[in-house]
């Protein structure tokens, strides 16, 4: 999990790894009280990357830094590390 923060509001990002058909990255908010609502979730397979959910608030700062945390946490260390990737 890695926390971020957006406009000053604060943000998780969580690598859902081991399902048979994708790895997924959910991007949250997080309060006082804890975990909020999925707001964004990213999936890939060997051959798509695919933005599934996109929540109704969820602006261009929020989206431009959750496919920065998506490159740099979720795509590059799989590059690194010889995975499959999606073709392009």
């Amino acid at each position: 999990m890695r926390f971020f923060s957006v406009e000053a509001r604060e943000y998780a990002a969580l690598t859902v790894l081991g399902s048979d058909d994708f790895d997924a990255l959910e991007v949250v908010e997080m309060t006082a009280a804890g975990r909020g609502a999925l707001l964004l979730e990213f999936r890939m397979d060997e051959e798509t990357a695919t933005l599934v959910h996109l929540g109704a608030e969820v602006g261009v700062p929020l989206l431009r830094a959750s496919l920065e945390i998506f490159r740099t946490d979720f795509l590059e260390p799989r590059r690194a590390a010889g995975l499959p990737l999606p073709p392009w």
